[in-house]
């Protein structure tokens, strides 16, 4: 097996097997061969074994990597030359059976849906329509692990391009129809975050997400500042690979952000603000049926405000996610007018759950009250109830449609009053204090009532008796 050999004093004998894929040198722990030596970057280069020789790529490295002597970018390691890296010095070792050469590395824009049988990273269910993306990295080795990893659907719905400069990107968005552009932010020339805006002015209607090892917040708010949907972090372990795809394939669904972006049917308002979030971003859904109108803010990966016809807050907001007719958009943030959501968007998600499956809200819900009774009410219109009795008189009743029961004087509940307990508060927003909790168990035992809002005296046309 061929190897690569580091020489230098102090290092000597470490070394690494050499096979058909790119790998990467540096630093850091993430690299295929890691050296941890100070002149070495944390990403330093890249190769590949072709055959009896080596394919050197520098990773735009700070101390450079060096072939005999000179500056490389991209070079051609000959058996017996020496490779240095910042102060460091390698040597390829041939074995006697040298592995035969790899296929040539794929151009700039190739269609790589890959055979059924091999690895598959993607949601359940299969989508009717196939996606070019492009994915534009100097890294070989983060390439062909993006093919290896997401070029073998089975339902074929990711058609992948890749781009190792800023030249050869622009050059295959002129060939094909992209639907979405996943670039790095460091780039030879150009860097990312420039391309990203070129790309942006160039082709407004494309998506485009930055996938990248830089977590500086400048550069994040620069990203987005310059028409970037989402701004994610490359992660190490398959199963953050996983969360990436299904992100990028949820942003791929949704429609076009100049109109509605998509119905309700289509992606459940719980995926895009989980979407939104996870990726830290600032925005506002609009949501819209033939009853409901409302808006969500979004700040920094926050839900700040809900509104909601005449609700604000979490009702607003369960109410929002409860509708499952209608459209959405997401627009470019703008300060909401106040702020009513304090609650982390986590938990305001998982409610927002469990009051789908225990409540049904209407767009009247600022208008109506839900009250529990004992007994259920009947059907028919109930008789007028009985007079308060005077002094020596028994109390008079109106003449009941039906023989009933004359009431008696050692009944244990008195009549109800024709006045209200408490003096109405018209201007006061109605809540629950004052009222009475009941468990679970009795509010599925007792019979609902919808009461129709109170008027100017604070009395309902069809108010309960207590």
């Amino acid at each position: 097996m061929s190897r690569l050999v580091v020489i230098s004093e102090g290092l000597a004998g470490l070394a690494h097997e050499l096979g058909t894929h790119w790998i990467t040198i540096g630093r850091g722990d993430k690299n295929a061969f890691q050296i941890v030596e100070t002149s070495i970057s944390s990403q330093h280069c890249e190769v590949l074994l072709r055959g009896n020789e080596l394919v050197v790529r520098d990773l735009r490295s700070t101390n450079g990597t060096f072939i005999g002597g000179k500056t490389v970018s991209e070079a051609v390691l000959q058996p017996g030359q020496i490779l240095r890296l910042g102060q460091v010095e390698l040597r390829l070792e041939i074995s006697a059976t040298a592995p035969p050469p790899p296929p040539a590395v794929a151009p700039a824009a190739v269609n790589v849906p890959g055979p059924a049988q091999a690895k598959k990273i993607g949601p359940k269910g299969e989508t009717s329509k196939t996606y070019r993306l492009l994915f534009v990295d100097d890294s070989m080795a983060f390439l062909e692990m993006v093919i290896d990893l997401f070029g073998s659907q089975e339902d074929k719905s990711w058609e992948i391009h890749t781009a190792t400069s800023p030249d050869k990107a622009l050059a295959i968005l002129q060939q094909k129809l992209i639907d979405l552009v996943v670039l790095d932010i460091g780039m030879p020339l150009l860097d990312g975050i420039q391309l990203l805006g070129l790309i942006h002015k160039r082709y407004p209607n494309i998506k485009k997400v930055v996938l990248t090892g830089e977590t500086d917040d400048s550069h994040r708010a620069a990203c987005l500042a310059n028409g970037a949907e989402l701004y994610l972090l490359k992660p190490g372990d398959e199963e953050g690979w996983r969360l990436i795809f299904n992100m990028l394939t949820s942003l791929l669904r949704w429609e076009d952000r100049d109109d509605y972006s998509s119905t309700l049917s289509e992606a459940g308002l719980y995926n895009v603000i989980q979407l939104e979030c996870v990726a830290g971003n600032s925005s506002v859904l609009e949501v819209r049926n033939q009853q409901t109108a409302g808006e969500i803010y979004i700040e920094g990966g926050t839900i700040i405000h809900a509104a909601a016809g005449k609700l604000v807050g979490e009702k607003a907001f369960h109410l929002l996610l409860s509708l499952t007719d209608g459209e959405f958009r997401l627009i470019p943030f703008q300060a909401p007018p106040e702020r009513t959501v304090q609650s982390p968007w986590e938990s305001l998600l998982t409610q927002a759950v469990r009051v789908q499956e225990k409540e049904s809200y209407s767009g009247d819900d600022d208008d109506t009250i839900l009250i529990t009774k004992k007994r259920p009410a009947a059907k028919t219109t109930a008789p007028a109830p009985p007079l308060p009795a005077a002094a020596g008189k028994p109390a008079v009743t109106s003449p009941p449609s039906a023989p009933q029961p004359t009431p008696t004087p050692e009944a244990k509940e008195p009549p109800p009053k024709p006045t209200p307990a408490e003096s109405p508060r018209p201007n006061a927003s109605r809540t629950a204090a004052g009222m009475d909790f009941i468990t679970l168990e009795e509010m599925v035992k007792a019979d609902t009532t919808l009461i129709a809002k109170p008027d100017s005296q604070g009395r309902s046309s069809d108010e309960p008796k207590k």
